[in-house]
């Protein structure tokens, strides 16, 4: 095989998008204090639980819905959640999503 041989898939995608994929359960414990949310902020639009992910944490590549650009593995970032969704805690966390973190205080 030489080069250019791996097929008409680009990227190098393995899989379904995560979009195509069933969110993972939320573990509940999560949601306690010194679990997963390590906060509670007021935006414009809502309450938001929210995590800050320390560089030695960020191990996958995520898109930022403020900027839409990358945050590449080893990024500190931001992952947010609604605090307040009617459709409950357990849905908002599967929807949650990685911001950069200068993306998040401007939003």
């Amino acid at each position: 095989m030489g080069k250019g041989s791996r097929g008409s898939r680009r990227g190098g995608r393995r899989g379904p998008s995560k979009w195509q994929q069933e969110p993972r359960p939320l573990d509940e414990s999560l949601l306690s204090p010194g679990g997963f949310a390590a906060g509670r902020v007021a935006k414009r639009d809502g309450e938001y639980h929210v995590r800050r992910i320390t560089a030695a944490g960020a191990t996958k590549s995520y898109v930022c819905p403020g900027c839409h650009h990358r945050i590449e593995p080893g990024t500190p970032h931001v992952v947010a959640w609604r605090a307040d969704s009617i459709f409950g805690d357990e849905r908002a966390a599967a929807e949650r999503r990685h911001w950069h973190s200068h993306c998040w205080r401007i939003g």
